[in-house]
């Protein structure tokens, strides 16, 4: 019976590891999913070699990254230009210049304020990138040590049923 048992353990405990196994192998790929994608958004700008070179669970994140870090840039640097005291000190900046020169200084003024939003919803998503990279890393780490304790468990239960198994071997005496 007590060999029973133990034999029991000894499963239980090889699904139970080899569950924790892919889990972790899950993990990991995420963790470097998550680096490839941090890597090719880390310049703030998103090209078409980096989409085609992206892992594919991140390509969703990334187009909708590109799209919405596009279009809040672009508003944010909208409201900052609409605003009546920033007019109004582009009004004195701009004063005694030509149009054309006017209407430079105003498309410069409104790139710099783009890229300046650009860089700060770069930001935000490198600190959520930051964020959820440590997570799963604690995962993986008390994954990894309980499939060590789960292995070290499953040594003594093979060697609990072998020393049963000695014992209730037939022996023969000649």
């Amino acid at each position: 019976m007590a060999i029973l048992m133990f034999v029991a353990r000894i499963h239980h405990l090889t699904s139970s590891i080899n569950r924790h196994q892919a889990r972790l192998m899950e993990i990991t790929r995420r963790i470097s999913d998550l680096q490839s994608y941090a890597a090719s958004i880390a310049d703030g700008a998103i090209s078409m070699d980096d989409m085609m070179n992206t892992p594919a669970s991140m390509f969703g994140r990334m187009f909708t990254y590109a799209g919405f870090s596009h279009n809040q840039a672009m508003m944010n640097a909208q409201q900052q230009l609409n605003d009546p005291g920033f007019q109004a000190m582009l009004g004195m900046q701009t004063q005694g210049m030509d149009p054309q020169s006017q209407q430079a200084y105003l498309n410069w003024i409104q790139q710099s304020l783009y890229k300046q939003a650009r860089e700060q919803i770069n930001k935000q998503e490198a600190r959520l990138l930051n964020q959820q990279e440590k997570e799963l890393t604690q995962e993986k780490e008390k994954l990894e040590a309980t499939i060590k304790m789960e292995e070290a468990d499953l040594e003594s239960a093979k060697k609990a049923r072998d020393k049963g198994i000695e014992q209730f071997a037939p022996k023969y005496v000649a």
